[in-house]
This record gives C-alpha cells, structure tokens and sequence, in this order.
C-alpha cells in the first residue's frame, strides 16, 4: 500500500510543468489511467489476471481522463463566452469522466455505475442488471458543507447555474485560506461576495472542485474492506448504503502543499491548471 501511494504522489508531482494544452490533456489522461490500473488490481477478483485488470483499469481509466480533461475545456467557456450555461454542460461530462474512472478503479465495466455530485449530494444510476437510482451523502463533504455554511451566505442562483454548493463572504480577500476572490475548500466554493459576478474568478474555483473529483478513484481502494464489513455488520451495511465514504481530501491537500514547496506560485500544477482553463494564458516560470 506504501508503495501505491508513492505512486500516486510521484505521478501527480513530476509532470507539473505541463507548457501546453496537449501536456495538461496527457496529464489527465495519465491520473485516470494510472489511478484506475492501481484500483483495478486492489479490487482484483481471485481467480482473475492481474495483466489482464490492469490493462482494463487502465484504458478504461484513459478513457474518463479523456472525458475529465474536456470537461475542463467546456468551463474555459464560461469566461470566454461569459454566461454560466456551460457549467451543467461541463458538469454533465465531468460526471461521466470520473463515473468511468470510478468504475475502472473497482474493477466494473466502465457503463455500471454512473454518478452525479452536487455538494455532499451524490446520485447513483445503476445499470448492470437492473436500472436503479440511489442516493447517497458524501460525509466528509457534508462535514465541510456544515463549517462553511455557519460562517457563509448560501448563493442559491449561482448553485443553480452552475451545479455546485456556492457560499459567499465579505471580505474574502482577508480570508486566511483564500485568494483575493474566491476559494475552494473540497468540492464547496465560497466566493468574495462582490465578485458573484466574475466569470474568472468562478472558473478558476470550479477546476479546482472539478481537481477534487480527479481523485475520486482513490474511494475505491477501499472497496473491499468496505465490503467485508458490510457482509458482517448490518449496522455497517446500513451506513455503507447511505455514505459514499469521500476519503480523497487530505491526498489532495498534501499533494497540493507538496507542490507549494517550490519559488513560483504557478508550478503549483493544481493552479498552475486552473489559471490555463480560466484565463487561457500560461505562467513561464522559469
């Protein structure tokens, strides 16, 4: 597991100088693919080949990436177009990009299980026997969703145009966590409450939740673990069915401080990314 992780930290950490829009795409690509082949083997099936789930997770997990990386170019949209029609459209194909990637990562076909998230809001559409919708909450973004809100303003309008839990706060640029306009905190955004109507700013703080569910595919390392317990504890089974236990946040968060270890802001690949789809422009930090 040790050596899974490093892993995981290596890929996310090397290739942070993407110059490019195809080094980005190929950066996503890569997280999916990889992210899904380790799952793949974790959720690995006794009697099944490890080559064989690998190479699975992996083109399967390309494939989502693929997806991912566009659904970032439908944001790009948003500022350049400014109007916020492209959010849901963008939403939509994020959701199916990271629904394969998940699937991939639990060693499913990738059309199984499909998902969408608003906030700690999850939505499950089943379609391997029989179709089925569950819903289910992701606790820690619930948790989360719980602190902002009691020091917030909840944007109802801008929630319903774009598909994510939007706050917002006076005064947001001496926010201890937060840039000048806007912060993402997990899959929340609370934006400076005179900058509603920045469609930078609002897109800028979208990759970064849209970053958040890049690494959804780590949830599934836990899935046999989860299984076992459920088979041995109803109680379990009961929470297992109203939770989708949302674990990605402190790999994100040490993945994110790691990168702030070097001289320029923007070799910081997570804003190095969401400047590129919000502004169009690349920082040289050389």
């Amino acid at each position: 597991m040790k050596k899974i992780i490093l892993l995981i930290i290596f890929l996310s950490y090397y290739p942070l100088q993407a110059q490019n829009r195809t080094e980005i795409a190929a950066y996503n690509i890569g997280i999916g693919a990889i992210g899904s082949g380790i799952g793949a083997v974790i959720n690995k099936k006794k009697d099944e080949k490890i080559g064989e789930v690998l190479l699975k997770g992996i083109w399967q997990g390309a494939i989502g990436g693929y997806l991912v990386y566009e659904s970032k170019n439908i944001l790009s949209k948003i500022p350049e177009q400014k109007t916020w029609e492209y959010s849901w459209a963008a939403k939509m194909v994020n959701s199916a990009g990271t629904s394969i990637i998940e699937n991939a990562a639990s060693n499913r076909d990738f059309w199984e299980v499909w998902h969408i998230n608003i906030g700690f809001n999850r939505i499950e559409f089943h379609t391997k026997d029989k179709f089925e919708v569950k819903y289910r909450i992701m606790p820690v973004s619930l948790v989360l969703s719980i602190g902002v809100a009691l020091n917030t303003k909840f944007e109802f309008k801008r929630t319903l145009q774009t598909g994510e839990l939007i706050f917002s706060k006076k005064n947001l640029i001496n926010h201890p966590q937060g840039g000048a306009l806007g912060v993402s905190i997990g899959n929340l955004l609370i934006m400076d409450s005179n900058n509603l109507n920045n469609y930078t700013a609002f897109t800028h703080e979208l990759i970064h939740i849209y970053q958040y569910y890049d690494y959804n595919f780590i949830n599934a390392f836990l899935n046999k673990p989860l299984s076992h317990w459920s088979k041995n504890s109803n109680t379990f089974n009961i929470l297992n069915n109203i939770f989708y236990f949302d674990i990605q946040e402190p790999f994100i968060y040490a993945l994110y401080k790691l990168e702030n270890n070097r001289d320029c802001y923007y070799n910081n690949f997570f804003e190095y990314e969401a400047r590129f789809f919000s502004r169009g422009d690349i920082i040289n930090c050389e």
